[in-house]
């Protein structure tokens, strides 16, 4: 039997099939292949469809189990090889190598499909995808790492999951280096992250600069390579009772593979159409065997994403000139220098990144006898070089910046970052009698330095170094819990219990820079600038140290109350060392009205504690304007200067969650879904407008703190808006026989809107709100826009494929709807900035995919085959939007604004810089690419 099985290529896999001759049939020079298959409860699964590729030749041939789980496929070719796909809806498609049939001795296989079971929204661990009582995308990164043409997981993502954004930012400062992630058109913060269901710690970084998740705290999904994992689990509906602060829009699982045996190796490289943005990857994965019943499987990488630049080199002198904003003395003095504007373009695009990364996944029995009790261990390590690149410092708008001995005729600062970011979690799992007891620690780290090159203090004058070392963060997280879990399986039609508790440790800490990257030492011209140029090291006053520590409990029941009807309920209690305790609790529910239908729906509270980085977070940021850089501060609201702005402690955002579905499974070989949803969350954080000199006199304390902070304006972290967040997800997929191949489409949406409900202002402020005067506002223009209009209303992604032999071939299509957005007002302008209009923009993916062997795979690809760019920011401005609020054309504002400033307009902020904002998608245009895998131990 042992020869039998290696000869059907089954014991390598480790799948449970049972062979044996039929000599009924012996009459039959044809070879012939039946069977039965079963659930791994020992039920009968009815409708799987059955697909038998021929690999030499590619004949395809298709059955379907009827209603006793068995399926026959007559007159087929002796010999082989056959590769068996078996593929039911709510189960995990199985796939059978390397089969050979004898003529005139049918063969008969017996498979036992495994679940697709998800483990978030659910603690019980057989409840299957479709069985949800809430909406779960389970997303396959055993196939998308292998053939998508992202390397990066938030790409993958982005470019997979309608609900899920994610879009690099550029002269972003540390966003440009992490990316930023929306769920349900929410903030990076407002979602939870999981490592194979342990709470994931975030980034020191806050996002700065008006950049997508502006004045929020972010996750560094691209910690861990997408070869690393075997699955990505976005739970779409607020879970913040079940597992915790933070998951109002809901919760993102990375599970790691946790394969004993095999591993590959997947190098991966791709250009973009224009030869800039060269990426390279090389990623390793292994799995071994520990004993019987354990397993070890490690992954290593390392990849490499070059710079891009987009749009002209040519300047326009209403914006960025060199030297003169006087045409003619533009003109002359480029001449006399020698130089072009192709001397002076402005790198805009992506960052250049290194990453080195490893991560692991360890599982072993604590006794040979026994399963139950098990030590578990898994985690990751990442390091990463970033380089981006700050607006140019040039004679005609900072000539107090320009060195003459150093940089004549300007300079472009580098802003380069180290980021380290590790994580790792211990724990072990007992069996007492029916109950599961889970105990686990998990320890998880970012920190994230800065240095400039390419730069200078300007207050140093010749004496400057050009380098610096600019200081940074580092966020430390400690999580212990104890869940204990028991399925009662004769209470009702089977109930769920568990319960536990968590303690978390917090600690934020800033780190001062080099004196020279902060110091004002007086020695260069007039009012030159004080510390390292395109990024101002953090000072000591900036240098700060905190801690915080929460204790939670939870309780979660899920009973099946019919074998038709589920109800779900959870009820946390959380209590923090600084804001106090917080009581939430959820409902959830699914009725199977008939065997092809079902609806399911679910209300939760959440609560969300400010973010220990937004309570502590302190900087002076040098902001380039056309008239040079200004000092704006961002000041916690422990400092003078907001005591003085009368601005007060941060409290926790609140919010109420409601959803409810549809589940229809008319056929095996289609599947629709679609869940509404409401999110109402109230005193959402976010960072406040720019506020300068007051010269009404009314905030005569706010001026002096100003003048003692050695800023010219000032920033707050603030509970300030009241939000609603109203949506639709669609999915259908479709899968059947086409041919001599198979046919699989997906459609999946994402309609979303959020809107103002409420605005809070401190009374010192509220006449800036109120005064009818749109640019200088307490909560500004930008900021609203970003969170209402800020990300696409509506995301659409088609999947097209077609299987036959040895190869696949998939078209993508992906639709970003529209975009409107405030301009920044860096100035700040009483009369407040353009809005801009992002029309919809459709990217086009094509892959190719050929398995020459059973080990190799290889895949072309390109992605945005059409070239498509979003529209940049001139035209979102001149053709699609709007002058500022109370004017009613382009042509009367800017005869205003150069009446009043005394030069020409130059909204929207850096049009000829940095042409494109990262909004729907990337700018980068067409990116072509090739992936080769060579599988081990198959």
């Amino acid at each position: 039997m042992k020869q039998l099985f290696t000869h059907l290529g089954l014991a390598s896999l480790g799948l449970y099939a049972v062979v044996s001759p039929l000599n009924t049939l012996a009459q039959s020079r044809n070879a012939s292949l039946s069977g039965t298959v079963k659930s791994d409860k020992d039920e009968l699964v009815v409708s799987a469809s059955v697909v038998a590729i021929h690999m030499p030749t590619g004949i395809r041939r298709t059955s379907t189990t009827d209603a006793f789980g068995n399926f026959s496929i007559p007159d087929m070719l002796p010999g082989g090889p056959f590769t068996l796909q078996i593929l039911q809806s709510g189960f995990r498609t199985q796939v059978l190598t390397n089969v050979f049939l004898t003529a005139e001795k049918p063969t008969q296989l017996e498979f036992t499909l495994v679940p697709e079971v998800v483990a978030v929204g659910t603690r019980r661990s057989d409840r299957t995808l479709l069985e949800s009582a809430v909406p779960v995308d389970v997303i396959d990164m055993r196939e998308l790492a292998l053939t998508a043409p992202q390397t990066d997981l938030t790409q993958a993502l982005h470019y997979a999951v309608p609900s899920f954004n994610s879009t690099r930012q550029t002269s972003a400062d540390g966003a440009d280096h992490i990316d930023p992630i929306s769920l349900r058109g929410l903030a990076p913060d407002q979602a939870l992250v999981l490592i194979n269901g342990k709470r994931y710690h975030t980034t020191g970084l806050i996002n700065l600069l008006g950049s997508r998740g502006v004045g929020s705290v972010n996750y560094d999904l691209n910690a861990f390579g997408s070869n690393a994992l075997d699955r990505v689990e976005i739970l779409r509906d607020g879970a913040a009772a079940q597992y915790g602060s933070d998951a109002i829009a809901g919760v993102i699982n990375l599970n790691l593979k946790s394969d004993n045996h095999g591993g590959n190796a997947l190098l991966s490289t791709g250009v973009t159409s224009q030869g800039d943005g060269f990426t390279s990857l090389l990623s390793l994965n292994r799995g071994v065997q520990l004993g019987k019943k354990g397993f070890l499987n490690v992954t290593a990488e390392a990849d490499y994403r070059g710079a891009t630049t987009r749009g002209t080199a040519q300047r326009d002198i209403r914006s960025w000139p060199v030297f003169s904003y006087d045409a003619q003395e533009e003109a002359d003095q480029l001449a006399a220098s020698g130089k072009s504007y192709n001397d002076f373009r402005q790198v805009n695009g992506d960052a250049k990144i290194h990453n080195l990364r490893g991560s692991y996944n360890l599982s072993v029995p604590l006794s040979a006898t026994s399963d139950k009790n098990r030590f578990y261990s898994f985690g990751g390590y990442n390091w990463r070089r970033g380089q981006a690149v700050a607006p140019w410092v040039l004679p005609a708008s900072a000539d107090v910046d320009i060195v003459e001995s150093i940089y004549p005729y300007g300079y472009q600062p580098h802003i380069n970052t180290h980021v380290q970011d590790g994580s790792a979690v211990a724990g072990f799992t007992f069996g007492l009698g029916q109950w599961s007891l889970d105990v686990s620690h998990v320890l998880g780290a970012n920190r994230m330095r800065y240095d400039l090159s390419n730069s200078l203090n300007s207050s140093l004058g010749a004496a400057s170094p050009r380098s610096f070392e600019a200081g940074g963060f580092q966020f430390v997280q400690n999580v212990s819990n104890v869940t204990m879990n028991r399925l009662f399986p004769k209470v009702l039609a089977g109930t769920n219990v568990a319960f536990g508790g968590e303690f978390r440790a917090d600690h934020y800490e800033i780190v001062a820079g080099e004196e020279a990257s902060w110091k004002d030492y007086g020695r260069g011209k007039v009012g030159a600038s004080a510390g390292s140029q395109g990024f101002i090291g953090f000072d000591p006053t900036s240098a700060v140290t905190g801690n915080r520590t929460n204790v939670g409990a939870f309780l979660d029941v899920e009973a099946d109350v019919t074998k038709r009807w589920t109800v779900g309920t959870a009820l946390r209690y959380e209590n923090y060392s600084d804001f106090g305790s917080a009581f939430i609790y959820k409902g959830s529910t699914r009725l199977q009205l008939a065997k092809k239908i079902a609806l399911r729906a679910a209300y939760n509270t959440g609560f969300r504690a400010p973010a220990l980085q937004q309570v502590l977070y302190r900087q002076l940021t040098l902001l380039p304007t056309s008239n040079g850089n200004v000092y704006s501060g961002i000041f916690n609201n422990q400092s003078d200067v907001a005591r003085a702005a009368g601005i007060g402690r941060l409290r926790p955002e609140k919010s109420r969650n409601v959803s409810a579905g549809l589940v229809l499974m008319p056929s095996p070989k289609f599947t629709f879904t679609a869940d509404a949803y409401q999110i109402d969350i109230d005193d959402r954080i976010i960072l406040s407008g720019i506020f300068g000199n007051d010269t009404t006199g009314t905030r005569a304390a706010f001026n002096e703190a100003l003048v003692r902070a050695n800023a010219d304006n000032a920033q707050f972290f603030t509970n300030a808006v009241d939000t609603r967040t109203r949506g639709l997800d669609l999915v259908a997929t479709y899968r059947n026989s086409l041919g001599r191949g198979t046919l699989h489409v997906s459609l999946a949406a994402n309609f979303n809107q959020t809107s103002i409900r409420a605005l809070k202002v401190p009374a010192a402020f509220q006449p800036l709100q109120t005064d009818n005067i749109p640019g200088n506002d307490y909560i500004d223009q930008r900021q609203l826009s970003l969170i209402e209009t800020g990300n696409p209303h509506t995301k659409i992604i088609l999947n097209t494929g077609y299987e036959i032999g040895k190869f696949n071939v998939l078209l993508r299509n992906l639709y970003f709807g529209s975009v409107h957005t405030y301009d920044f007002n860096f100035d700040p302008l009483d009369e407040g900035s353009v809005y801009m209009s992002f029309r919809p923009k459709t990217s086009t993916d094509l892959m190719l995919t050929f398995k020459p062997t059973k080990a190799v795979m290889l895949t072309a690809g390109v992605n945005n085959l059409l070239n498509v760019y979003p529209d940049d920011v001139y035209t979102a401005t001149y053709k699609n939007g709007r002058p500022p609020v109370g004017f009613k054309s382009f042509d009367q504002f800017n005869t205003y604004f150069e009446n009043k400033y005394g030069r020409p307009s130059n909204l929207p902020y850096d049009f000829d810089i940095l042409p494109y904002q990262s909004q729907q998608m990337s700018f980068n245009g067409r990116f072509f690419y090739l992936k080769a895998a060579y599988n081990i131990g198959l």
